[in-house]
C-alpha cells in the first residue's frame, strides 16, 4: 500500500508539473477595438484579419498556442480602454496587449502596461506621441504626420500654390493639419485658411461653402474613417466644389472598403496612404485571398487589416525568437530594429522611437474592372514619422 501510494504521489506529482507546462504554452493576446457601434467595423477589420493570419500561420508558434482574447470598447472612450486593459492583465494574464482604434484609448493603458509590463502593438491610434508614452508601446499602423507630411510636398510639386485645410478637432487631425502646412508652406506653397470641426459634426454643407468662396487651387481634408470622412466627401461633390475644380486632397477617407459607400463622387480624389488593395507585394495577395476565402470575396482589407496583419507576425516572430515566458521588456528590444514583408511592402520598425517606417503611396481613385480603387501615381519611400524628426526625445 504504501508503494502504491507513493506511486500514486508521484503520478499526481508529474500531473500537476505536466498541467503547468501545458498552461504556460499558451500565450493571451488582448486585442481592444470598437466591435458596436458607428466604428465597429474597426473591431470586424481586426478580428477578420487576426482569423485569415492565423488560417495562414496556424494558431501555434513552435508549440506554444497563441490565443486572441477580443475586448468591445464601443468608440473613443478612454476609462472604457483603461478598465478592459486592467481586466485583460489582472484576470486574463495576457502577454500581449493589441488593437486601438483611437488616440484617446491607446494613451489611456499606459500606466497599466508601463506597471505590468506588457508589450503593447498599436495597430490604428496614429498621433505621433504615442510611442513616447510608454516604453512598451510599438506601433504598426501609421502616424499622420508620415502621410500629410510627403502630401504637402507632392501637392506644391505639382503646381498647387494655395490651399485651404479643413480637419477633425481631435489630435490626429491636429497632426494631420500642421504637417500638412509644414511641408506644403516649406515647399513654397501658401495656405489660405485653416479650419478645425468638432469630432462629432455630421453637417458639413457650411464649411464647405466658405471652401467653395475662397476658391482655393486645392483642399486639404482629414476626417475619422468611416461615416465622418463619407459625408464630408459626399459633401465636396454635392456642395459644388468638385464641379468648381477644387481637388480634393485626403488620407485614408478613401480607402477601398469605404469607395462603395462614397460612389463615382470619389473619382479623381487624391490622397496619401501606406496601404491599398492595389498595393503589388505576394502577402498582398495572400492577405486578400484568405480574407475573401474565409469571409466572402466582397470582404477587402484596409489599413486595419494589414496593421492586425503585421502586428500578428510582429507577435509571433517574437515568441518564436524568444518562447512564451521573456520579460516584455525583452521582446520590445527584440522588436526594435525588426524588418518585415508586409502586404503594404517593405517595413521596419524605428529602433529608437519604436513606430513604423514604411512607403507612402500617393494615389487617384479610378475605376479599374468596374471597380473603384485607389491607384498609385507616386511613391515616397521608407519614410519615418516627421513629427519625430522635427522634434527629437529628450535624451
Amino acid at each position: 500500500m504504501r508503494k502504491s501510494l507513493l506511486g500514486l504521489g508521484v503520478a499526481c506529482a508529474m500531473f500537476a508539473l505536466t498541467s503547468v507546462a501545458a498552461a504556460q504554452q499558451t500565450v493571451k493576446v488582448g486585442l481592444i477595438a470598437p466591435f458596436s457601434g458607428g466604428f465597429a467595423i474597426w473591431g470586424e477589420q481586426f478580428q477578420r484579419a487576426v482569423k485569415a493570419f492565423q488560417k495562414v500561420n496556424g494558431e501555434s508558434v513552435k508549440g506554444v498556442k497563441v490565443e486572441v482574447l477580443y475586448r468591445d470598447v464601443g468608440g473613443p472612450n478612454p476609462a472604457k480602454s483603461k478598465q478592459l486593459a486592467e481586466e485583460l492583465v489582472l484576470r486574463d494574464k495576457i502577454k500581449f496587449l493589441t488593437g486601438f482604434a483611437f488616440t484617446p484609448n491607446a494613451l489611456a493603458v499606459a500606466d497599466v502596461v508601463n506597471e505590468a509590463k506588457v508589450p503593447t502593438i498599436i495597430m490604428n491610434a496614429a498621433t505621433s506621441v504615442i510611442t513616447r508614452r510608454s516604453p512598451l508601446f510599438v506601433r504598426v499602423s501609421m502616424t499622420l504626420p508620415q502621410q500629410t507630411g510627403p502630401l504637402g510636398q507632392w501637392a506644391a510639386a505639382k503646381g498647387y500654390k494655395k490651399i485651404y485645410t479643413l480637419v477633425s478637432d481631435y489630435g490626429p487631425g491636429h497632426d494631420a493639419e500642421l504637417q500638412f502646412v509644414k511641408s506644403f508652406k516649406a515647399a513654397g506653397g501658401t495656405i489660405i485658411n485653416s479650419v478645425r470641426v468638432p469630432l462629432a459634426t455630421t453637417d458639413f454643407a457650411p464649411y464647405f461653402e466658405n471652401v467653395l468662396q475662397a476658391k482655393p487651387d486645392a483642399m486639404f481634408l482629414f476626417m475619422p474613417a468611416g461615416p465622418p470622412s463619407i459625408g464630408a466627401i459626399d459633401t465636396w461633390a454635392k456642395r459644388g466644389l468638385k464641379a468648381a475644380g477644387i481637388p480634393l486632397l485626403v488620407t485614408g477617407e478613401t480607402q477601398e472598403i469605404y469607395l462603395p459607400a462614397i460612389g463615382d463622387i470619389a473619382l479623381d480624389v487624391i490622397s496619401a496612404g501606406h496601404y491599398g488593395t492595389e498595393v503589388d507585394t505576394p502577402e498582398n495577395a495572400v492577405l486578400k485571398k484568405t480574407l475573401a476565402d474565409m469571409f466572402g470575396a466582397n470582404s477587402l482589407p484596409d489599413i486595419a487589416s494589414v496593421a492586425a496583419w503585421d502586428g500578428m507576425r510582429l507577435i509571433y516572430d517574437a515568441i518564436e525568437a524568444l518562447g512564451p515566458n521573456a520579460p516584455g521588456e525583452k521582446y520590445i528590444d527584440f522588436m526594435k530594429g525588426r524588418k518585415m514583408k508586409s502586404p503594404r511592402g517593405p517595413i521596419e520598425i524605428d529602433a529608437v522611437e519604436r513606430d513604423i517606417i514604411q512607403n507612402v503611396y500617393i494615389r487617384r481613385v479610378v475605376r479599374k474592372d468596374g471597380k473603384l480603387v485607389n491607384a498609385t501615381i507616386d511613391t515616397i519611400r521608407a519614410v519615418k514619422d516627421p513629427w519625430k524628426l522635427d522634434n527629437p526625445a529628450a535624451k
